[in-house]
């Protein structure tokens, strides 16, 4: 299938049914397989032809247990892990099972035997203990068992599902799951951790010293303090008759005499 031929599938159809009409298989091998809801015969396995919507497509059936259709309407593309129909729902481990096999064996061009065994070993996967090979598995297990030392990348596939077999084929550029969209969770935000601030030293405030006041003019010297040791008044009289006897002496007081006497016989 070409790219353009892709993209006008998906544009015509983005999210409506699709046509599938299946041709049977194209490249492959008569398989004699048993089922545990009953069956056991002979089926082809190998490539499928497919077309959707009328573009040609190479598939292979992921759904052993159910009844290929001619033509049927109604199918829908959707992830390998929900297709085929329970109980065989492929979880993730399958689903990439799958794709790792397409992508270390799948060619266009493929021999029969090999497609064969490509669609065994698929048959294997989706059904487990429900599905059983009787006879020749044309390399099956070899391809399975080399999924323990395969580490590249898958093929890029997608399911087709609806009333009829599954397929899986390639997945169409810009196709995804038309059933039901997946649910765009909202991310639930970080808690945005408030950081603790840095504590803050506070400076010890240095002390102002006082304003130093300028100095004043020098005062004058002030009068000379009194003697400390003054004569009481008890002294005072012998001084003063000691003054008076003197002045007797140099002929200055004489009148003086009478009242000095009288002074002395009142005391």
């Amino acid at each position: 299938m070409s790219v353009a031929a892709a993209l006008s599938l998906v544009a015509a159809h983005p999210v409506h049914a699709h046509l599938v009409e299946d041709f049977g298989v194209r490249k492959g091998a008569p398989v004699h397989i048993s089922l545990s809801t009953g069956f056991n015969g002979f089926v082809g396995a190998g490539i499928k032809k497919l077309q959707v919507d009328g573009v040609a497509m190479n598939g292979f059936c992921i759904d052993p247990f159910t009844v290929a259709l001619h033509s049927s309407a109604g199918y829908r593309f959707v992830p390998l892990t929900k297709a085929p129909e329970a109980p065989w729902t492929l979880n993730a481990t399958e689903a990439t099972e799958i794709s790792d096999l397409w992508a270390m064996f799948y060619k266009p061009k493929m021999k029969n035997k090999k497609a064969a065994g490509l669609q065994i070993a698929i048959w294997e996967i989706v059904g487990g203990d429900d599905f059983t090979v009787i006879g020749k598995s044309y390399g099956a297990n070899r391809m399975l068992a080399a999924l323990d030392s395969y580490s590249g990348p898958g093929a890029g596939l997608i399911a087709l599902t609806g009333p009829g077999q599954d397929y899986v084929v390639l997945n169409p550029p810009g196709q995804g799951d038309e059933i039901t969209p997946p649910p765009h969770s909202t991310p639930t935000p970080a808690p945005h951790s408030t950081p603790t601030p840095t504590p803050h030293s506070t400076p010890t405030p240095t002390p102002t010293p006082a304003p130093t006041r300028p100095p004043g003019p020098t005062p004058p010297p002030g009068p000379t303090p009194p003697p400390t040791k003054v004569p009481d008044s008890g002294s005072t009289f012998s001084l003063f008759a000691s003054a008076i006897l003197v002045l007797l002496a140099m002929g200055k007081f004489r009148p003086a005499i009478p009242a000095l006497a009288n002074v002395r016989t009142r005391r």
